[in-house]
């Protein structure tokens, strides 16, 4: 019977705890489940931040890449107008390149690639946008053609919508035809509605009968 009191005695004393103490204990729990919780709120801003930053980081390597592709263009475009511009000894008779709202674009006089009413090119014609293609090269562009205001009289064609549209085509096949990647040209005709100089002399006219070879920004 003494022994079983003092087992019994020993028991209590290993399986009760004061209240003082577990007060304390539920205290230290309590901070570090506090703590682990801050510990996992700081890892969600941190993994965030480093998206963040990860982010800036390839969109400042984009942007310095556009730079870089803008200036290497700026550099081309001041060899082209070099050598394209007016009054340059190196330009290509009946070619000149001029400022859209596009952007920058090959001028050739309708003289120069078809005979009157004609959307076949002349073998003039095939030398000259020869020599303009090697500036084309890898280039994306819209063949763009142009006419004049004097209605169309004798002509399959029609209207001189219709003849625009055929020509910058003849155009465009052309240049894929001497290297000119397909997926890269476009084409469109405006006929007389968007005319180089608003005038009805001869002279206007004959400046307005033309295709424009529009250098697209890529």
């Amino acid at each position: 019977m003494k022994h079983t009191m003092m087992i019994a005695a020993l028991l209590c004393a290993a399986a009760c705890v004061s209240p003082e103490a577990h007060r304390k204990v539920q205290g230290e729990n309590d901070a570090l489940r506090a703590h682990i919780a801050d510990l996992t709120e700081q890892h969600k801003a941190l993994t965030a931040r480093a998206g963040q930053l990860e982010s800036e980081n390839q969109d400042l390597g984009a942007r310095a890449a556009d730079a870089a592709w803008i200036e290497e263009q700026k550099k081309k475009l001041s060899g082209l107008l070099k050598q394209y511009g007016q009054g340059s000894p190196t330009q290509v008779p009946g070619v000149e390149l001029v400022p859209t709202k596009e952007g920058y674009a090959f001028r050739v006089a309708g003289e120069v690639l078809f005979s009157p009413g004609s959307t076949t090119l002349s073998e003039g014609g095939k030398r000259t946008l020869a020599e303009v293609a090697k500036s084309l090269q890898g280039r994306a562009v819209r063949v763009e053609g142009h006419t004049d205001d004097t209605p169309i009289v004798r002509s399959r064609w029609g209207t001189n919508l219709r003849l625009s549209a055929e020509r910058a085509l003849s155009v465009a096949d052309h240049l894929i035809t001497i290297g000119l990647a397909k997926d890269k040209v476009g084409v469109a005709g405006y006929g007389e509605h968007r005319p180089a100089v608003a005038e009805t002399t001869e002279a206007a006219r004959k400046t307005n009968r033309r295709v424009e070879i529009l250098m697209l920004k890529q």
